[in-house]
This record gives C-alpha cells, sequence and structure tokens, in this order.
C-alpha cells in the first residue's frame, strides 16, 4: 500500500529524516573546509607579495626620475660654471688688454702730436735762401743751443752739423723712423692699438655671448628637469597595468649677479686661474690697476675704465723757432746771418701738455677704447641648498586586487566590483585611498674641493650644502664637478650648509609629504595633462594609525581625528 503524505508538514519533516541519516558529501564539505582557507592564504601572501613588488617598481621609478633629473640638473650647473670660467678668464685678459691699449692709444697720439710740432718748427725754421747742407749756415738754429758761436753770431763757423742736430734737421728725427719702428714692434708681439683693438672688441662680443648664453641655460633649466624626471618616471612605469599618476616639484634656478665689490671681483679673478698665488687686481692686471684703470660702480657685473689725473699718462715737450736775417755779404761761406737778437731777427716759444683724457678714443669714466659690457657672472643663493634646489619626485598608483584576474571587467583596483568587490577593504568609510605612493628625492651636488685633482676626480665625496668659500676653493658655479645626489627626503627640504662632512641640514622648510599628497594643482597623467582635483585620492580623510593624531588627547572623543603629518613623516623614516 503506498504511503501518502498527509500534508505539506509531514512532506518536511520526512525529507529532514533522510537528510541526517544520509552522508554523502561529507568529504567535500570537509575539503572545502580545508581548501578554502588554505586558498585564502595563498591569495592573501600573493597580495602581499604583489603589493611588495607595486611599492618597488614605484619606489624605483621614483628615485630614477628624480636622480635622472639631478643629472640634467647637474649637467647645467657644470655648463654654467664652464661659462663663468671662460668669462672671468676673458675678464683678466680684456684688463690686462685693455691696459695696453690705453697705453698704445696715448704714445700714437703722443707721437702724432709731437711729430706735427716738430714740422711746424721746421718750418718756421727754413733757411733764409738757398744753401748746401754742411757748407752754408743752417738758419734756424735754437737760442736753446750752447754753443756761443751759434747763439750770438750766427754763423756757426767750422760746426754746421750742431747747428743741423739742433735743428732737428737730421733724417732719422724729422722721420720719427725710431718710433715707427718701436710700433711695428709692438703690433708683432701684440702689444699695439691695432692687435689690442681687434682683441678688446672680440672679448667684448665674446662677453655678451656668454651672458646671453647663461640667461638661456637659466630659462631652459626647470622644464628640461621637469620633461626629464616625467619621462623617466613613465619609462619605469611601462608595465604597470594599474593607473598612476606623477608629481613633480622642482624650484626656478635660484641664482643672484655677484655684486662689484673688491671682494666679489678677487674670488670672479680666482676664477680665471685657480691656481694663481695671488688675486689682487694690481698683481693680476699690472701697473695702473685701481689707479688709472679703476672698477667702476655698478649695480651687477664687473667692469673697469679709464679714471685720468695728471699724474697719468702725462707728455710735456717744449718747442722753439727762429728766423735770422740773412745779408748778403760777399764772404767765402756766401753770406752773413743775424740772430735773432738783432732789430730785424725773429724768435717763438712754446710748449705742450697732453694728458689721456685728451684723446678722443679714451674718453674719463668710460671703458678703454670701447663700449665694452660688463661681465656678469652667476652664483647659486644658499636656498638653492634648500627646498629651491631640490628635486622631489613622487608616484603614486592604485594598489592592485589580487582577486582582479576573476574580474571580467579587468578592473583591478582595490574598489573592483563583482566576486572581485570581496577583497575590497572597508576602511575609513570609503574614504581609504586606493593609491600606493612612492616619493624620492635628489639634487646636483658637486666634488669636494681637493688639491690634488687625480684624487678630487675619484673621490665619492660631495658637496650638497651652501659652503663659504675663496680663492682656489671657490665652489658654486665655478666648480665644473657637478653630479647627481640623492638625498634624505625627510630633510631635502631643509637648508643644508656646512664644509665637507660636516655639512647638516638645518632650518625646516615645510613637511614635503603634507604639501605633495595634498597638492590638488601638481598631479599630472603619464602624457604630463593634469590630474582632475576630484579623481585624486582624499589622503586627508584618512583616519590616522594611534600615535600620528594632531592631538593625542582626542583620540577617544567623537571629534574629527586629524593625521598629523610631521608624526607621520618621522614615522614613515622620511
Amino acid at each position: 500500500m503506498k504511503y501518502q503524505y498527509r500534508n505539506v508538514t509531514d512532506v518536511f519533516l520526512s525529507r529532514l529524516r533522510e537528510l541526517v541519516c544520509d552522508n554523502k558529501g561529507a568529504a567535500l564539505a570537509i575539503t572545502l573546509a580545508f581548501v578554502m582557507p588554505v586558498y585564502l592564504m595563498v591569495i592573501g601572501i600573493y597580495g602581499i607579495g604583489e603589493m611588495i613588488r607595486n611599492k618597488i617598481e614605484l619606489q624605483n621609478a621614483a628615485d630614477a626620475a628624480a636622480y635622472s633629473a639631478a643629472a640634467v640638473q647637474a649637467d647645467y650647473l657644470s655648463r654654467m660654471a664652464t661659462v663663468n670660467k671662460a668669462m672671468a678668464w676673458t675678464y683678466v685678459d680684456l684688463q690686462k688688454r685693455s691696459l695696453d691699449l690705453a697705453m698704445a692709444l696715448f704714445t700714437v697720439h703722443v707721437f702724432a702730436k709731437f711729430e706735427s710740432d716738430s714740422n711746424m718748427v721746421q718750418r718756421k725754421n727754413l733757411p733764409c735762401h738757398m744753401h748746401v747742407p754742411g757748407v752754408h749756415y743752417c738758419c734756424g738754429t735754437t737760442v736753446a743751443a750752447p754753443d756761443g758761436t751759434l747763439k750770438f753770431l750766427g754763423t756757426g763757423i767750422g760746426i754746421p752739423q750742431v747747428a743741423e742736430s739742433f735743428n732737428g734737421q737730421n733724417f732719422l728725427g724729422r722721420m720719427l723712423l725710431s718710433h715707427l719702428a718701436v710700433e711695428v714692434a709692438a703690433e708683432i708681439s701684440g702689444k699695439g692699438a691695432v692687435a689690442n683693438g681687434i682683441k678688446v672688441l672680440g672679448y667684448s662680443k665674446n662677453l655678451l655671448s656668454m651672458m646671453s648664453r647663461l640667461n638661456t641655460l637659466v630659462k631652459e633649466y626647470p622644464e628640461k628637469i621637469r620633461k626629464t624626471a616625467l619621462q623617466v618616471a613613465v619609462a619605469n612605469m611601462a608595465e604597470c597595468k594599474d593607473d598612476y599618476i606623477i608629481h613633480i616639484k622642482t624650484g626656478d634656478l635660484p641664482s643672484l649677479s655677484l655684486i662689484p665689490t673688491a671682494d666679489n671681483e678677487k674670488t670672479f679673478i680666482s676664477w680665471a686661474d685657480p691656481d694663481l698665488k695671488e688675486y689682487e687686481p694690481e698683481k693680476v692686471f699690472g701697473p695702473g690697476t685701481d689707479d688709472w684703470i679703476v672698477r667702476k660702480k655698478i649695480p651687477l657685473g664687473f667692469l673697469r675704465v679709464y679714471k685720468q689725473t695728471k699724474q697719468h699718462l702725462y707728455a710735456k715737450w717744449q718747442w722753439f723757432w727762429t728766423k735770422w736775417v740773412h745779408i748778403e755779404i760777399p764772404i767765402p761761406t756766401g753770406g752773413l746771418h743775424l740772430p735773432p737778437v738783432t732789430p730785424t731777427g725773429d724768435y717763438g716759444k712754446g710748449e705742450r701738455e697732453y694728458f689721456g683724457y685728451s684723446l678722443p678714443e679714451i674718453a674719463r669714466d668710460m671703458p678703454i677704447g670701447l663700449l665694452v659690457a660688463p661681465a656678469i657672472p652667476l652664483t647659486l643663493r644658499p636656498d638653492y641648498f634648500g627646498k629651491a634646489g631640490t628635486i622631489t619626485v613622487a608616484v603614486a598608483r592604485k594598489t592592485s586586487n589580487p582577486f582582479s584576474v576573476f574580474n571580467p571587467l579587468g578592473q583591478r583596483s582595490l574598489t573592483a566590483s563583482g566576486i572581485a568587490s570581496a577583497f575590497n577593504p572597508s576602511v575609513a568609510g570609503g574614504n581609504r585611498p586606493e593609491y600606493m605612493c612612492a616619493i624620492a628625492a635628489a639634487r646636483a651636488g658637486y666634488k669636494t674641493w681637493q688639491k690634488d685633482k687625480k684624487k678630487k676626480l675619484e673621490s665619492s665625496s660631495y658637496c650638497v650644502g651652501y659652503t663659504y668659500a675663496s680663492g682656489k676653493e671657490s665652489w658654486n658655479l665655478i666648480e665644473t664637478d657637478w653630479d647627481a645626489v640623492m638625498l634624505p627626503v625627510r630633510n631635502a627640504w631643509d637648508l643644508c650648509v656646512g664644509a665637507g662632512n660636516l655639512q647638516t641640514f638645518t632650518v625646516a622648510q615645510g613637511n614635503i609629504l603634507k604639501e605633495i599628497m595634498l597638492d590638488k594643482k601638481g598631479w599630472v597623467d603619464p602624457k604630463g595633462k593634469k590630474v582632475d582635483e576630484k579623481n585624486l585620492p582624499d589622503w586627508e580623510k584618512l583616519p590616522p594609525p594611534p600615535g600620528l593624531l594632531q592631538d593625542e588627547k582626542e583620540k577617544n572623543s567623537n571629534k574629527e581625528q586629524r593625521l598629523d603629518w610631521a608624526k607621520l613623516r618621522d614615522y614613515l623614516g622620511h
């Protein structure tokens, strides 16, 4: 007889009794109970490994970007230092050439004036009749002649050669060949007016070109560094399948032109040749420095000008002319010449003085001979060795979800949907940033000074701080041995001062973590396009772990708990 259920309840209870007595599927349940935790553990280990790998990849990208940008920075600073050295050498040689040029111009001017006066006197002293030199009397003998016969009798009997000599009528004296020979020799040796004029013109043009080049390097500097950092960061993140953003911060080159003081000029002179024993301008440029070639007071740069006084570049001479009366008397010598003291005689005397400023080529308080541009070298201000010169690169990427392999939509982030959402941690009410971030800092540093140049090049000791030095130990933008140097992120924006191993970071200039992480305008995507503020992680709303609160007394209250960024920086070792 077939059993019939009376109602639904009987059917339900009957099925329960069957399930209780049936042992099928027990092994599957045990297996699932054992395998699932193991699977989750493996997935967890994989997830942790992936996060570590991603973080290493991220840090490598930030380090490479910062270091590469610092290498470009070092290259720019080395170029500027090279231009500064060339400018200093040009300035030193320009002043030496200016001294020679001033003397050459002055001597040419003086001898031209002297020859003009000499010719004038000779014209005045022409004989009063045709005569044979050495036979007839030479009229026009100066009354200053010490020979009594010439002075009072005017006959010159027996000594016409003496009369010629006093008249300046001999060939060498009249043509001034001796001076011409000196001028030719000066030009050949590079000391003449023509040779030095060409050099001074060339140096002036070079100074303008070098200053133009310095200005170009300063303008190019910031953008080149940012482009380098971005390109290197993107190249190192080429295998990253997650979205990532980049933050690059660097200041403009904090350059400064030297004020033209005496001490600064000495330092500038030392740049031309660090092996000089003396840096005093007078020792380097020669006599006349700081006397009639003086340093001009200008706002920027260095320039020396000509300053004439009565003791400098001075020339003076006297000239005489006489007209003697010729009286035809039948004597063997051809006639009688009466001296100027007679009523029909004539006598003249003049005196000339010439100073350097009487030359149109040499103007008072102007560069020698030419309108020379001042030398304006660039140096680095101390703030370069702080925040202004530091290159900081931050790279943030979305953290991968280990379960993303099961996501048919390909979402990899911790906020993925679907089955991958099982790994989404519920933190901070959904405000947890899903990004991990790595920061690196670098700056160009220069090799520590050493007397032995070979040891210096082989040295691994770099100065990354502001050093007060002078003379052969001059540094800053005179050292051409700049290289990229990594900096501790924690102190990167602090001013670094001191010499050698005594350099230290002082005077905090800001919190790197807070300024970068909360910056809403400095983050860019891999193409360099600014990231919309709405798409940036809200780091400020991240609830801080214990010990990192701004006020630990408020940790148990209902008030909003704010992160202390300084404590976080110290906690992370940044």
